[in-house]
């Protein structure tokens, strides 16, 4: 990657694309290493060694939100220096940036399991690398807002919604630490829903960051520039930047809350998916009227499609899950996590591997090579593969989550067939798993070996 044929701003983006996959890699493995938690004689010979479940997941939490939030960090730095690379001040605050970042990684990795945790949800990790991390956010928002301070109301959609993205992740980071300040932990409840606003919003933050790819990405296929300038797009960002205040709500029913509060998240939030799925019909609608040509991006084409459909099911899920009276009687279940995961994967996931391959077409659009690492029949059945692999595990962990709570409510014992429930949980978690890794590490030749695969002739 240090060959002139690699601008300054495509090794910045090249280096983000290899951080997030490296993130993907060890949320795997770690997450891989919960999963066999649930066969009870691993979880013994785990316990008996040291590993602990309350050590290896926010080990898991933390990597994959790194990944989200840095593979939408990939892409704005490709349309930050695409036409124009970066300065001098700007390349010094970008290698800072990831220093403090890669500190930050490396402390989470040691000390969480040491048992050095603050034991929060989702910002499990001591408090001294959420400064580590916090000023490397800070230094990114200051070349960001540099560079897009100029013409800014006239920019595309996905500049506000990236905007909006970075300056919700600081506010929101800033007040998951709340729990810092003297007293706080003196009210539990007052704690619980500070907790749970700060989670519900650094969640919607990344959400902006993903959409703004997906919109961006989108308009790159198509060469049609309506993708960043449509009306749904902006009714997108603007109940999407409204549910970033609000959605926490909805998630906090068993705390006290007038039911104004709960109606207006939950209303919120469901029209935030109705105007995704929307925007998911817009952009296809604009990539099929894309004449073909020696960058025909069949891989990005392809998540972005699949990921349409993921977000109709888990609308529908969505609304389910939300009604109070369902929602009493599955929370804390494994539909939850089924959620949870399909939302994760499926779309914000999804919408980042075609970022991805979008990208590195771009980079890299020599047809050999596009046929090579990114377009190819190995890549399209192991698109298909992960897909069906996590059908599977979202229906397996919904179904069994129903079926505990309906038990769990009519005071009856779990039924028999759900002890094989750990071993297809494991099989199929770690079909996923492989299967991630298998199209990350399709794209490593482009990562390590820039120059080769840049070179025409």
């Amino acid at each position: 990657m240090t060959s002139a044929l690699i601008s300054r701003g495509e090794r910045i983006t090249l280096v983000m694309i290899a951080c997030a996959l490296a993130c993907l890699l060890l949320s795997v493995l770690v997450g891989a290493l919960g999963a066999l938690y649930y066969l009870p004689e691993l979880a013994q010979y785990m316990s008996a060694v040291g590993i602990s479940l309350v050590q290896v997941r926010p080990l898991h939490t933390t990597f994959a939100s790194a990944w989200i939030f840095l593979g939408a960090i990939a892409c704005i730095s490709y349309f930050l220096f695409e036409r124009d690379g970066p300065t001098a001040s700007e390349m010094r605050r970008f290698k800072l940036q990831m220093t403090l970042w890669g500190l930050a990684g490396l402390a989470t990795l040691v000390t969480l399991p040491l048992g050095i945790t603050s034991g929060r949800e989702y910002l499990g990790f001591h408090p001294a690398i959420s400064v580590l991390i916090l000023a490397g956010w800070i230094l990114f928002a200051i070349t960001f807002f540099g560079r897009v301070a100029r013409g800014f109301w006239s920019r595309p959609v996905y500049v506000y919604m990236w905007s909006s993205g970075i300056l919700f992740f600081v506010y929101t980071f800033v007040e998951g630490h709340a729990y810092l300040l003297p007293g706080i932990e003196r009210y539990p409840i007052a704690d619980l829903q500070v907790q749970w606003k700060s989670c519900g919003s650094l969640v919607a933050s990344f959400n902006q960051m993903v959409y703004g790819s997906l919109i961006f990405v989108g308009e790159r296929i198509s060469g049609d520039r309506r993708a960043g300038q449509s009306r749904t797009a902006f009714a997108l960002f603007g109940v999407g930047l409204l549910n970033s205040f609000t959605n926490f709500a909805h998630h906090t029913y068993h705390l006290p809350q007038i039911h104004i509060v709960k109606w207006i998240a939950f209303g919120v939030s469901m029209l935030e998916i109705i105007l995704l799925v929307l925007v998911f019909r817009e952009v296809t609608a604009l990539i099929s009227k894309k004449s073909r040509s020696s960058l025909d991006f069949v891989t990005s084409v392809r998540f972005i499609e699949l990921s349409k459909c993921w977000n109709v099911c888990l609308l529908f899920v969505a609304i389910l899950i939300s009604v109070p009276p369902l929602n009493a009687l599955i929370h804390g279940t494994h539909l939850i996590m089924a959620h949870a995961m399909g939302s994760e994967l499926a779309i914000d996931s999804y919408i980042l591997f075609a970022v991805f391959a979008t990208l590195l077409a771009s980079i890299f659009p020599k047809r050999e090579v596009v046929e090579r690492f990114i377009d190819n029949q190995t890549t399209r059945h192991t698109v298909t593969l992960l897909n069906a692999s996590l059908v599977g595990l979202v229906l397996w962990l919904g179904l069994r989550g129903l079926v505990v709570g309906i038990t769990r409510y009519l005071d009856l014992p779990e039924p028999s067939w759900l002890d094989h429930f750990p071993y297809v949980f494991v099989v199929l978690g770690f079909a996923v798993g492989f299967l991630l890794i298998r199209l990350g590490l399709q794209w490593v030749p482009l990562l390590t070996q820039a120059k080769r695969h840049k070179t025409w002739g």
